[in-house]
Order: C-alpha cells, then sequence, then structure tokens
C-alpha cells in the first residue's frame, strides 16, 4: 500500500527525525541499533533526532548534529526543542501522554 497522502514520494534528508520506542526498544543492544540510527541520520545530513520514550520514563532526548553525543532530555512537564532544525519550534512532554486530559 503506498503512503496515505497518494502516489508521491518525499526524497530528501528530514531536518529533524522523531524515533517513538517500542517495547522491544530497551535493553543494551536496543540502545546499539537506537544510536547506529541516529548516526545514519546525522550522516545523511539531519539536524535533531528525538528519541521519544513514553512508556518508561516519559521523557524527549533531543540528540543535535553538533553534540550527536550530548543529548539535552526533556522530562514530563517540561517543554521540548528541535533547534536549530524547527527554529521557535516547542512542544510539551506532557502532551504525549492523555493521563489529565479530556477525551474528545
Amino acid at each position: 500500500m503506498g503512503p496515505a497522502f497518494g502516489e508521491k514520494v518525499i526524497h530528501g534528508t528530514p531536518v529533524l527525525a522523531v524515533e517513538v520506542r517500542s517495547p522491544e526498544d530497551y535493553g543494551p543492544a536496543a540502545e546499539r541499533r537506537i544510536a547506529a540510527k541516529r548516526g545514519d541520520y546525522f550522516a545523511a545530513g539531519t539536524q535533531v533526532v528525538w528519541d521519544v520514550d513514553v512508556m518508561r520514563e516519559g521523557w524527549i532526548r533531543a540528540y543535535r548534529a553538533d553534540e550527536p553525543d550530548h543529548p539535552s532530555v526533556f522530562r514530563r512537564g517540561e517543554t521540548a526543542d528541535a533547534e536549530p532544525a524547527v527554529p521557535g519550534w516547542r512542544f510539551a512532554v506532557d502532551d504525549l501522554f492523555l493521563s489529565g486530559k479530556q477525551q474528545p
């Protein structure tokens, strides 16, 4: 099945990549896989990679190409950014969670 937006294919490198952890994305082997994938993004030209953990810790780690080994960590109650990839854009970490929010 093709992309939901039709037959168009997007080419190029994203400035921001967001990786949301699944249940199998924990432990030493998973950490190595995630780090390798992050390295691939940076090698391709991505500026910021978010590693999002909604299952255990409730944080966003923002890795930046200019400091790939020193992520910013944004926790519940904080506001994450994607600088310099998306200047001025902010995201409330709490918005990742449905608890405490009204359901439609």
